[in-house]
């Protein structure tokens, strides 16, 4: 996703976010996952493999701590395009969190049986309490994983951010050719086979953003209407909530609809914010209070970046706007930027 991918991530790393994407998305609404309980770790996971090396890094993985003590380890993948191997590239990255796991709790059991040994080297010379072994049979002795030793779980949400509806598998069966076995033959092997469905959110899709309950919601739900332009506009005209969205949240949408005048906006409202003012106003109030789009120049300027989403403005027309001073035409004005389909529309209507 490149310069998305990147903007994407840090705005996700809250763990707010976090938490909320994944109940959401997976949870139907219901608070399963809890923010004050998520520390981010790292998403590079490693192995060994019989060709060499293995390392797969994924987007964003946090673990959720339970009672202090057992956790769940949470990961995210971003995809604006379509992977048509993702069942297998995400069970890999699982299976290198299980085999790190399985590396550490060798690496405990072995730093344990050594402080046994040393243990078992003194009471046999000096007497004294008898040390307890740390292997019980040969099996934990052979592979240094005791029978009481446990994993904890892993589970990864793939997000969809795509404009075309996604055509890939959602599971390993997707995948897999099992050619024309039919009867009770086919499905005894078919069973055999795992299904490793996929944990997956195509916000394409998704019609219960109302599960979400932090700004992702309001983002999600203008980064719906990405491919209207109009939508989007008129959605932002009469809902006040959407003005309310912090900087980031403006920033990140802006990248991922590549829409200039939501970037400008949001340099904008940034721009507000560092110098002590009130952050971005619902539309009414931007529109009734002059100060808060810095008069007379702010309002003009809004409403060129309006008319500059739908192509070039002319020089003439620029100017024609930035030299009215009357807030109540400019207030008009901007409103009729958000109904036209082009700057020569406006233009044309603007005097009417």
């Amino acid at each position: 996703m490149g310069r998305k991918d990147i903007s994407l991530k840090s705005y996700l790393r809250d763990t707010a976010r976090y938490a909320d994407l994944w109940n959401g998305g997976v949870f139907q609404g219901r608070q399963i996952v809890r923010a004050e309980e998520l520390q981010e770790v790292t998403p590079v996971r490693s192995g060994k493999g019989r060709s060499g090396a293995v390392e797969k890094i994924g987007d964003i993985v946090m673990k959720q701590t339970y009672s202090g003590q057992r956790f769940a380890i949470l990961s995210l993948e971003n995809q604006d395009e379509v992977d048509y191997g993702i069942p297998v590239r995400i069970m890999l990255q699982e299976a290198l969190e299980y085999d790190r796991q399985l590396r550490d709790i060798r690496s405990r059991n072995e730093k344990k049986n050594e402080e046994y040994r040393e243990c078992r080297k003194s009471w046999e010379e000096n007497g004294g309490g008898i040390p307890e072994k740390v292997y019980k049979d040969a099996g934990e002795f052979l592979y240094k994983i005791k029978k009481e030793d446990r994993l904890f779980p892993m589970a990864t949400l793939v997000v969809y951010w795509g404009e075309e509806m996604w055509q890939g598998p959602k599971s390993l069966y997707e995948m897999m050719d099992f050619g024309d076995m039919t009867g009770e033959v086919g499905s005894e092997l078919k069973s055999l086979i795992p299904e490793y469905p996929l944990h997956f959110l195509d916000l394409s899709s998704f019609g219960h953003l109302e599960y979400f309950k932090t700004e992702l919601r309001p983002l999600l739900e203008l980064y719906a209407k990405r491919n209207s332009k109009e939508t989007l506009k008129e959605c932002l005209e009469v809902n006040e909530a959407y003005w309310d969205m912090n900087n980031e949240s403006w920033h990140v949408l802006s990248q991922l609809t590549g829409s200039k005048s939501l970037e400008k906006l949001a340099r904008r409202k940034s721009r507000r914010n560092e110098e002590g003012e009130k952050m971005f106003r619902p539309l009414d109030d931007m529109i009734s209070n002059a100060k808060a789009e810095g008069l007379a120049e702010g309002k003009a300027e809004s409403i060129v970046d309006l008319l500059e989403e739908y192509g070039t403005v002319q020089d003439k027309l620029k100017k024609e706007i930035f030299k009215q001073r009357d807030l109540q035409i400019l207030k008009e004005w901007l409103k009729l930027a958000v109904r036209v389909k082009n700057a020569d529309e406006f233009a044309r209507q603007m005097y009417q």
